[in-house]
């Protein structure tokens, strides 16, 4: 992975909108973008449509996109927890578009009144994804899957999918690591440290472990503040500290902060940041 990083796209669940700003705030100083395409509570099937890895199939009741107005599209993947779908424009048979979820399922809306048009499986092809699809990007996608009772496999797919889709445009891609919830499911527990594992041997060096580094003493070192009781009970369990969390799946603001040191350096141990540290001179 040589030459360095410009810009750099989040795209995921939650877990990547809650820490964008802490990202852009640690990747300024290496003179890097950093451009958030999160979306909380959504699914891998969600973000590799929004990415255009997997696109959505555009079916509809009759055959026909109607000439003006929202229609509701037949069931998809997309269709699990529709509503934290993040809406997003594009294009299906060459009518520009907007896709949105609720609680009801996947809806389209045209931009503008047209004939009607045929669909049959088209795809939906998405603006922000195609335009950003050669940008070098962080994958931190899946959780949501796990949680709702889908298996591991599948979203070890979807996100080796997202990243060969990227890499084909020219996009380095970096997947970050998956981490245990507090309270977690044995089942589920099971299920992200699965997904790590394939993850780290499909992408080896590319694949950015907070597992380890949630539970360990560098974390402590990172953010200057000791372990609480409490945290050193969850790190015997294998779970994040709860000081640094706002419930059992999020971060607060200083655990983000310490999330994004930890992978800006990484990126930096990939060769794919500079090191803005105090020894750099300036002229």
């Amino acid at each position: 992975m040589a030459g360095l990083i410009t810009e750099l796209v989040g795209w995921g669940s939650s877990s990547m909108a809650l820490l964008a700003p802490a990202m852009e705030a640690v990747l300024a100083p290496c003179g890097v973008r950093f451009h958030d395409q999160g979306r909380g509570g959504e699914t891998s099937h969600h973000t590799a449509a929004r990415l255009g890895a997997i696109p959505l199939e555009v079916s509809v009741e009759g055959g026909r996109l109607p000439s003006a107005g929202t229609v509701r599209l037949e069931p998809t993947a997309l269709d699990l927890v529709a509503h934290f779908l993040r809406p997003f424009a594009g294009e299906v048979a060459g009518v520009p578009a907007v896709v949105h979820g609720t609680e009801e399922g996947i809806f389209l809306t045209r931009l503008r009144p047209g004939d009607p048009v045929a669909v049959s499986g088209d795809p939906f092809v998405p603006s922000s994804g195609s335009a950003l699809r050669g940008t070098d990007t962080l994958l931190w996608m899946g959780k949501n899957d796990l949680l709702r009772g889908q298996d591991a496999a599948g979203v070890v797919e979807r996100i080796i999918a997202s990243a060969r889709h990227l890499e084909q445009a020219g996009a380095r891609v970096v997947v970050i690591g998956q981490f245990v919830n507090n309270g977690a499911e044995p089942a589920v527990r099971e299920k992200v440290l699965a997904v790590n594992a394939a993850c780290q041997e499909h992408f080896g060096a590319a694949h950015l472990e907070v597992q380890e580094f949630l539970t360990s003493a560098a974390l402590a070192e990172r953010t200057g503040i000791p372990p609480t009781p409490a945290d050193l009970r969850a790190r015997a369990d294998g779970e994040k500290p709860p000081s640094l969390s706002t419930d059992p799946g999020h971060f607060n603001q200083l655990g983000n902060v310490a999330i994004a040191g930890h992978l800006r350096a990484g990126l930096q141990g990939l060769g794919l940041l500079e090191n803005p540290g105090p020894e750099r001179k300036t002229s």
